[in-house]
C-alpha cells in the first residue's frame, strides 16, 4: 500500500511576513525620529525588543505546523539552534524552539540589511529612506 501525505511549507511566508513586519516597524520609527543618525538608536529604543516579538508571534503553535515544518527544514533549525548557544536539546518544545531560533536568525540578517539601507541613504534624508523602503 502506498500513502501520500501533503505537507504544509510556510516558512518563507513566515519569514515574508516577518521582513514586512520588521520594515513597518522601521518605517514608523523613522517617521517619528526624523533626528536619528545612529542606526543604533533605532535598535536601543525598539529594534532589539520588536524583533522578538515579531518573531515569537511568527514562531508555529500548533504541533501539526511544527512537526510539519521541523520534518521539511529540521537541520536548517537545529544548526541555528546549535548557534544560538542556549539549551541542550531536550526541552519539551525543542523543536518549537529550534524554528524560533531560526526565525530569529533570518530576522537579525534582515535587520543587518535595513542597518545597510539606513547607511546608504542617511546623508540623503530620512525622507528618502522611508521612500527607498517603502518601494521595496
Amino acid at each position: 500500500m502506498k500513502r501520500t501525505i501533503e505537507i504544509e511549507d510556510d516558512l518563507d511566508e513566515r519569514i515574508a511576513d516577518i521582513r514586512e513586519d520588521m520594515k513597518n516597524d522601521f518605517i514608523d520609527f523613522l517617521k517619528d525620529n526624523k533626528d536619528i543618525e545612529e542606526f543604533d538608536d533605532y535598535y536601543q529604543q525598539q529594534g532589539g525588543d520588536n524583533i522578538h516579538d515579531i518573531v515569537d508571534s511568527s514562531t508555529p503553535i500548533y504541533y501539526s505546523n511544527i512537526d510539519s515544518l521541523y520534518y521539511l527544514y529540521g537541520d536548517e533549525f537545529e544548526e541555528a539552534y546549535k548557534n544560538a548557544g542556549f539549551g541542550n536539546g531536550n526541552e519539551e518544545n525543542h523543536k518549537q524552539v529550534a524554528i524560533y531560533t531560526y526565525l530569529e536568525e533570518q530576522a537579525h540578517d534582515y535587520l543587518r540589511e535595513l542597518e545597510e539601507l539606513f547607511e546608504e541613504y542617511i546623508d540623503e534624508g530620512i525622507d528618502e529612506l522611508i521612500k527607498q523602503l517603502e518601494e521595496e
